[in-house]
């Protein structure tokens, strides 16, 4: 399963009280992560406080919508993001995704994802929206973080999409063979569950997708050891 082959390390929730910047002012209540969320964004994962793209670099695909089976098995149901409105009032289209990730349960992880290009790569920004938990007062200490993973569109029918892994991260970091603004998060005494966050700016993080986005170390997509890649066919 996808959540198993991409973390060794301890798995922890992630809650959220809000999207983006620019969806600060939607009213939603707290929205919790669990399960494949919380490998994603936890501790396996390069995670980001700040989006890794720019309004303006947004590109909206209608390809990309629809139901998707990946090489878990799992489904991926990918729709156009819409902002609610008021009462009365219809919602509002954006030129994002609304992407629901069935994996064991009936029940999706949610996210909302932006599609951008930089150096010349397709790219996907992931943000959490909703999962189901009650476990409100230790999920309460958590916060959401972006992940970006590149793209790769094979045909209308086929796509892979391969994530920034945090091992490689935390490798460039204590070889001094990078220099972005970041903190670490220390876990036990061993350094397990040690994390990364990174505190860049958007600009930052676009200089580090340029220079990394195409990085074989990162994106050997051909390696079977590499399990941040997940390869997607069309449902439908």
């Amino acid at each position: 399963m996808f959540v198993e082959k991409i973390c060794v390390r301890a798995i922890h929730p992630v809650i959220l009280n809000g999207f983006n910047s620019k969806i600060k002012s939607m009213k939603t209540k707290t929205l919790v992560i669990f399960g494949i969320l919380a490998a994603m964004l936890s501790g396996c994962l390069v995670k980001s406080m700040h989006p890794f793209f720019d309004e303006s670099d947004v590109v909206y695909k209608p390809g990309l919508i629809g139901t998707w089976i990946d090489n878990d098995s799992a489904k991926w149901v990918i729709s156009q993001f819409t902002f609610p409105k008021k009462l009365f009032e219809p919602d509002s289209l954006d030129n994002s995704y609304l992407v629901e990730f069935y994996e064991s349960t009936e029940y999706p992880s949610k996210f909302n994802a932006h599609l951008f290009k930089v150096g010349g790569f397709w790219f996907l920004d992931f943000f959490p929206i909703e999962a189901d938990s009650d476990q409100e007062l230790y999920v309460y200490h958590f916060i959401p973080a972006h992940s970006v993973a590149r793209i790769r569109f094979d045909s209308d029918r086929s796509m892979s999409i391969s994530w920034f892994g945090e091992d490689w991260l935390q490798n460039l970091f204590e070889e001094n063979r990078i220099k972005i603004s970041h903190e670490m998060v220390r876990g036990d005494e061993t350094g397990y569950g040690t994390q990364y966050i990174l505190t860049a700016s958007t600009d930052e993080l676009k200089k580090f997708l340029s220079k990394y986005g195409n990085d074989p170390d990162v994106f050997n997509e051909d390696d079977d050891k590499n399990f941040l890649t997940l390869k997607l066919n069309r449902a439908n």
